[in-house]
């Protein structure tokens, strides 16, 4: 057994076994680093391609599968890449736009504006052990590039209240407008005649015009023996110009 007490200054050899053990338990510490996902453009416009580049992946990965969601538990799959025979496996998510590469990143090709959301990329070891990482997709339109979707829609709103309310301002000025005109011929208007109120307007010309003059004969008068016509016992007779003409043939 191992002495209780051990002389003054004396050596412990148990001791400098201990202390290599814990060197050799150190120098045996696993040196990997949990992986991330960076997306290449951050933010890229629609029908552009994006990398989803996968960083200190470990040499010892044999297989990758990219989900779409933010875990790979429960999350369709996109497609798997397995290293040994470098083949592409399509999952229930796989559009026929993704493509896997040999370093674990996986290009999106010809993005839409349904791609954007997370991405989660699980790792198999060669010991099956397995790992997980999730990176963000951003996707915008190529009218406002670099604008998230809540700017647009705020803008698109206030283009849309902009529009509604010239509109409303043109009609109620149009409505004011014809309000004025037809207030203005109603002053102008003469007023109507009323009965005992003196003649209208239309009675002062509804007097018929004076017809042709019938032509009225002409008269002579007789007085006696130096006229025309001879006396009667009352006095000078009146006779016509047509009786007198008729007398003389």
């Amino acid at each position: 057994g191992v002495p209780s007490a051990a002389p003054h200054g004396g050596h412990r050899p148990w001791q400098g076994l201990l202390i290599t053990a814990s060197l050799l338990t150190f120098w045996d510490l696993p040196t990997t680093v949990q992986f991330t996902i960076e997306a290449l453009p951050s933010s890229a416009a629609e029908g552009k391609d994006v990398l989803l580049r996968a960083c200190n992946i470990s040499e010892t990965i044999q297989a990758y599968y990219w989900h779409k969601g933010k875990t790979a538990e429960g999350s369709p799959l996109i497609a798997g890449y397995l290293i040994d025979v470098q083949v592409n496996i399509p999952g229930t998510a796989y559009s026929g736009r993704e493509k896997i590469y040999s370093n674990g990143s996986l290009l999106f090709q010809n993005v839409t504006l349904e791609d954007a959301g997370s991405y989660t990329l699980r790792t198999i070891n060669a010991n099956y052990d397995s790992d997980q990482a999730t990176g963000q997709l951003h996707v915008h339109q190529n009218n406002v590039p670099g604008l998230p979707m809540g700017a647009v829609s705020g803008i698109v709103t206030g283009v849309l209240v902009g529009v509604a309310l010239a509109a409303a301002l043109v009609c109620f000025l149009l409505l004011a407008r014809t309000g004025s005109i037809r207030r203005d011929l109603r002053e102008q208007r003469p007023p109507a005649s009323t009965p005992g109120h003196g003649p209208s307007h239309r009675s002062a010309f509804s007097s018929p015009l004076p017809g042709p003059r019938t032509a009225t004969p002409l008269y002579e008068v007789s007085v006696g023996h130096g006229c025309s016509g001879p006396t009667g016992p009352k006095g000078p007779r009146i006779y016509s110009q047509q009786h007198l003409a008729e007398k003389t043939q």
